[in-house]
């Protein structure tokens, strides 16, 4: 019996001596790694902190406290890894910087979710959208248009409320397919809605004021085309982003001219007038077609009054003109 009871002792006590060597083998390795996360060698810190854990793990209760402080640590790290890439590429900006930027806050956020720290895993999700849409922006200098198309997809995907990735997106949609007005109309659309809903009205304004542009631009030249009927339907349109276009309205009285519908031309001309902060010059293209329209209409009184105010810089020969041999305006009769 003595001998049994011995033996058993000698058991108990090796245990005890093997369980407090191993919790000590788990404190120093936490400690090593605290020490090498303050150097900021961070990727040797977390190896460390994995060891304290598995150490840590085969202590059972007594191991808790250092696994559970280790587990909490390791995904701060790899965020903090992350920062740095990303630090460095803002001191130097290429591709190259911010793709390895982009993957290790992609690991960064995995690792965040399966450990469930929720700030790494938020905070990482936030800096992907950013850096996606960071990448846009420099594939569309570089001209890779698709690329950066698919780069801004996943800003957006990432932040769905991401105004300046949906304004951006029009830009690029608009490169790779130029003709899809629907499709570039549509992003527009959906950054200024999204601009409203989280008030930014910087990206409101940009967006509003291009889509105009856009639709502006198609509408003339459209009317160059001699497309008449599309050209009205885009200028309309514009009307929708800023109601205030003294070009667009003088663009809708051109085109109506065109299309011989002479009191839409009189109404749409009044309304560019109306609108117009130009001087006389400015004026002078409105007027013309102003006075085109009373002339077509046999409005004669209007018709020389409009091209009197029309007789300046480039349209000042073709007004004298239809006042003199034309209308034969009192004004220009002996």
């Amino acid at each position: 019996m003595k001998t049994i009871f011995s033996s058993l002792l000698i058991v108990i006590v090796a245990s005890l001596t093997l369980m407090a060597q191993d919790q000590t083998a788990a404190i120093t390795a936490y400690n090593e790694a605290r020490e090498l996360a303050q150097s900021k060698n961070y990727t040797a810190a977390i190896d460390k902190y994995s060891e304290a854990i598995e150490i840590a793990s085969e202590l059972g209760a007594d191991g808790e406290d250092i696994k559970s402080r280790s587990e909490k640590q390791i995904p701060k790290l790899y965020f903090t890894i992350a920062v740095d890439a990303f630090n460095d590429f803002r001191s130097g900006p290429s591709l190259e910087k911010l793709d390895t930027a982009i993957e290790l806050f992609i690991q960064s956020e995995e690792i965040g979710t399966t450990s469930g720290d929720t700030d790494v895993q938020r905070k990482s999700t936030s800096v992907l959208a950013q850096l996606n849409y960071q990448k846009g922006i420099m594939l569309f200098k570089r001209e890779a248009f698709v690329e950066a198309e698919a780069a801004l997809d996943e800003a957006i995907r990432i932040n769905a409320n991401y105004a300046k990735a949906y304004y951006q997106k029009a830009l690029v949609h608009k490169k790779n397919s130029p003709e899809d007005v629907d499709g570039i109309m549509s992003w527009y659309d959906q950054a200024i809605a999204i601009a409203i809903q989280v008030n930014d009205s910087e990206v409101e304004r940009l967006a509003s004021q291009s889509a105009h542009g856009d639709l502006l631009f198609r509408g003339a030249k459209a009317i160059e085309a001699g497309d008449h009927s599309d050209a009205i339907e885009l200028l309309k349109l514009s009307l929708d982003y800023y109601g205030e276009s003294a070009d667009s309205y003088y663009r809708l009285a051109e085109a109506s001219n065109k299309l011989s519908r002479y009191s839409d031309a009189v109404s749409y001309s009044n309304q560019a007038l109306a609108l117009e902060q130009g001087g006389n010059t400015d004026k002078a293209k409105i007027f013309f077609e102003l006075g085109l329209a009373n002339q077509m209409l046999d409005n004669k009184g209007e018709a020389c009054s409009a091209f009197e105010n029309a007789a300046y810089g480039s349209f000042k020969s073709p007004s004298e003109h239809k006042m003199e041999f034309e209308l034969k305006c009192s004004s220009t009769q002996p």
